[in-house]
Formats: structure tokens, sequence, C-alpha cells
């Protein structure tokens, strides 16, 4: 205790107090019915705001007006002549981070404790991975948080079952026949825009409302995707015409989530690419390709008193090069890039275009610009894809140039797409003038895929050599640069 009768009663006072919010909040726990209380039949929401537990806060969530009035009231709407829900399917269009997945993972908690005995919920994604992390991950670790909830589940790596009603919560990869056998009672699809049509068709089917079920609910959430021919795009068309009196819908293009700030979208606006930014955070359909960058954009990086390297000028700063190899039809290319503070520059770019008739010797013209260069600049690394010109790379590494292999993956082609694009929007890309490279510019196309968005030719007698090249090997610059220990660079800020 203190020293004084001042201090004695100051620490009194904060222990009184302190005793007081702990009895509130046991009274409170108390008060608060069990998460199978009838209380909450048709009460979706009083259910989530008692038991569904936000991570971030640790503490029950507090829905936004926006969840309640356009979503959870009228999604759990009765239809007064069976006493039933109204709507057996739904569709919930929504930009990117209002909290979808969120709102998925509070649907499936109310069904595991509220819907029927035995019940069957299926959580599933365009890839088991991404519908275990996102929505059964959430579900997780709310219940994790909440004792009273925790206490009658057993929680699996890839299930989890409520010991007393026998209901099944469980991931299922987006596959026809791990869905085929199934009863669910409630089917929630994450971001259905990934699904190809053929594989999300079978898989919807197999998924199909049971008429076993009193009331089986499927319920998609997703923002909108870049073709029109997919099975997202057809219930987003039944939504619109409104002819399903079952089906519920919702597609909204403003930001309805408070968390959404003008700061942000601006951010968001300023690095992604105009398409895939009215995609994710407008919730609007657009082309799956468009020009990959204005050319306007690429002029901003051109500065016409920057020259190309000359052998012996200066000393040669190091040189991260790369290798697009076209033998018969296609343009070979060789780019190098070197780092000077914030900037990636470029230092050299040479293409050899072949004639139909005599198809591009590989030695002769890249090999032999490789070898030259090497004796005249600092060639850091080589990079090449080993599909292309496994022979060559061959070669060269015996004459001492180190040469790195580079695949052509789908996931390296997103990253060095989007790298390109960071550091051209970002102002840290410094060219020189170089016409055939702003040519292969203009006709560089980015084509959206799951992840992002990978570089290509809108037709296949198009070149565009150069600019995978410069991809790869500014992708390569900034990689090495970043795993520098002690070094941050940043790139598109």
């Amino acid at each position: 205790m203190g020293k004084t009768p001042e201090s004695r009663d100051r620490q009194k006072a904060n222990l009184n107090k302190g005793r007081e919010k702990r009895a509130i909040k046991v009274n409170d726990i108390r008060r608060k019915p069990g998460p199978f209380s009838p209380v909450y039949n048709n009460n979706i929401i009083r259910f989530l705001e008692d038991h569904y537990y936000i991570p971030e806060t640790k503490a029950p969530v507090k829905l936004e007006g926006w969840q309640k009035e356009k979503i959870f009231i009228p999604l759990f709407e009765l239809d007064p002549e069976t006493g039933l829900r109204r709507y057996n399917l739904g569709l919930v269009g929504l930009p990117k981070k209002n909290a979808k997945s969120t709102m998925a993972a509070m649907i499936a908690n109310y069904f595991l404790f509220q819907d029927e005995e035995f019940g069957e919920i299926i959580l599933t994604a365009n890839s088991k991975d991404q519908s275990s992390w996102i929505i059964f991950d959430k579900l997780k670790k709310s219940l994790l948080m909440n004792r009273e909830q925790f206490k009658h589940v057993k929680i699996l790596d890839d299930a989890i079952e409520v010991k007393k009603t026998r209901t099944v919560a469980r991931i299922i990869a987006p596959n026809y026949r791990t869905a085929s056998g199934t009863n669910p009672s409630l089917t929630l699809w994450d971001e259905l825009w990934a699904f190809e049509l053929d594989t999300a068709r079978k898989f919807w089917d197999e998924l199909s409302e049971s008429p076993v079920r009193k009331q089986p609910l499927a319920l998609v959430f997703s923002y909108a995707g870049f073709d029109e021919d997919s099975l997202l795009f057809e219930l987003y068309k039944s939504g619109l015409e409104g002819k399903d009196p079952k089906m519920f819908f919702l597609w909204e293009h403003k930001n309805l989530a408070s968390w959404i700030t003008k700061d942000y979208l601006r951010t968001q606006k300023r690095r992604l690419r105009p398409n895939t930014y009215l995609r994710l955070h407008e919730n609007r359909w657009t082309s799956s390709e468009s020009a990959f960058i204005p050319l306007e954009q690429w002029d901003d990086c051109v500065d016409r008193t920057h020259k190309p390297l000359i052998p012996g000028v200066i000393p040669s700063p190091p040189l991260y090069c790369s290798i697009d190899i076209g033998i018969k039809h296609d343009s070979s290319a060789v780019v190098g890039v070197y780092r000077d503070r914030s900037l990636v520059k470029l230092g050299m770019a040479e293409c050899w275009i072949p004639s139909k008739k005599q198809p591009l010797d590989i030695d002769e013209s890249v090999g032999r610009y490789l070898r030259e260069a090497n004796k005249s600049f600092n060639l850091k690394v080589v990079y090449y894809d080993p599909y292309q010109c496994h022979q060559l790379a061959t070669e060269l590494k015996k004459e001492g140039i180190r040469m790195e292999e580079f695949p052509q993956t789908t996931d390296r082609l997103t990253q060095m797409g989007q790298n390109l694009y960071n550091l051209i929007t970002g102002g840290n890309l410094l060219l020189y003038p170089h016409g055939e490279m702003r040519r292969h510019a203009e006709k560089t196309l980015a084509k959206e895929v799951q992840r992002g968005f990978r570089l290509i030719k809108g037709k296949a007698s198009q070149r565009i050599d150069l600019i995978i090249a410069l991809a790869m090997a500014c992708q390569g610059c900034v990689q090495k640069a970043q795993s520098k220990p002690g070094r941050v660079y940043i790139v598109g800020d």
C-alpha cells in the first residue's frame, strides 16, 4: 500500500473500480445466452454480436449498419407462408477488403450452432488451400477465442464438428469428385470469379440444393471477374434479371466498409493497372486483356540525356542481364540494367529479328553479344529460361559468364510483370531512347490471372521480347537489392 493516506485512498479506489469492471464483465457473460439458445432463432445479428469474435479486437463483432441492413436482415428474412428462410441461393458482390470472407465465416458460425442437427457446412474456393486459409481460419480463430463455443466443438485440420448436434463444417477442394455424396445444409463459395467454367459447373451441380434439407443455403461471396463465359457471370446476370424468387442478390460498386479510406483507395489506384483497380476496388467486370502500360507513362521514364553504357568510358556498374529467345518466327532480345540509388537504369538492349527463310543463329548473335559485353562490362548475372536456351547457357557458363536459370512459370511471369509496372508507375525506372523497345511496349498486353497478371502479345506476329527481357532483368535486379542485409529498397511508392 501507499505510504501516505492519499496514496492509499487512490489505490483502494482503483482496486474498487477494477472489481466493478470485472463484475460487470462477469455479469454480462452470465446474461449472454449460450450458442444453442432459442433466443437466437432467426436472429443472426444478435447471435453474431454475442458470439462471433474478431481476432483483431479479441471481442465479439460490432456489425456495421450496411452489414445488417443490406446483407444479414434481408438474407435471413422468413417467408410468411412457410416460416422458413426466403432464400436458398445468394450472390454477394463487394469490392476487395469489404469483409466478404469474414462475413462468410460469421454465417458458418451461425449455422454450426443454430441450424438443423447433423448439418453439413461446405467451405470452398478456387483452391483448397485458399478456402482453408481464409474462411476456415477465420471461423477457427473465432471459436478458439470464444470459450462458450469452443467447449462444444472438436477442431481438426480441415473440419470442425459440433459435439452436441454432429454438425460439421469442412473444406473441400474444387473438384466435382470431392463433392460427390455430400448433403450440404450450407455451401459457402469464396471468390467464384477464379473458377474455370467446366470445373465450376460440375462442382456447382454436385453441391446443388439438397431436397432432404429443411432450408439449405448456397451463398457466394466474390468481387467481379473478367470472363463473361463463367459461372459467376451467369449468376450475376440471373441476379440482375431478378426472375428467381429464391435468389438473394447484392452487387455493390461502392466500398461500404468504414475502414476503407480514401487514402487507401488513392494508393491502390496509383499502384494498380486501371482494369485491375476497377475490378478489385469498384467490383466492375473488365476485360482479361488490356494494354500493359499507357505509352505516356512509358515515355515519362525516358531521359534523353541518359545513354547506353559505352565500353571503356567509365567503370561499369554491376549489370543484371536477361535473355529472351525466339528462333524461327519470334525475335530475340538481351537487356541489361543496373541500380543507381532508388533507380533501376537501362544499361544496354539489343534485339535480333529472324527472317522466314533464315532462322536466327543464337550463338552467333546472342552468344557473341554476351561474350563482348562480358569483356566490356561487369556482368553480374545473366538470367535465362532453360527451356529456351539451355545449350547456349551451358557454353557461356564454361566461358566464365554467370548464368542463372529463370523459368518462365506463371508465378514468375506474374511477379516480374507487376515489378516492372511498379517501377514504371513509381518513377523508379530510367530508360534511354530506344524506338524498338518502345514499339514492343506498345504491343505488350497484360492478361489477368488468379494472382495478378502476366505479359502477353496481342497477336502471334507481334514482338514483345525486349519487354519480357527488361522485366526479367528488373526482377533480378530488385530481388538482389532486397536480399542484401540492411538495405531497404522501395519500388512503386
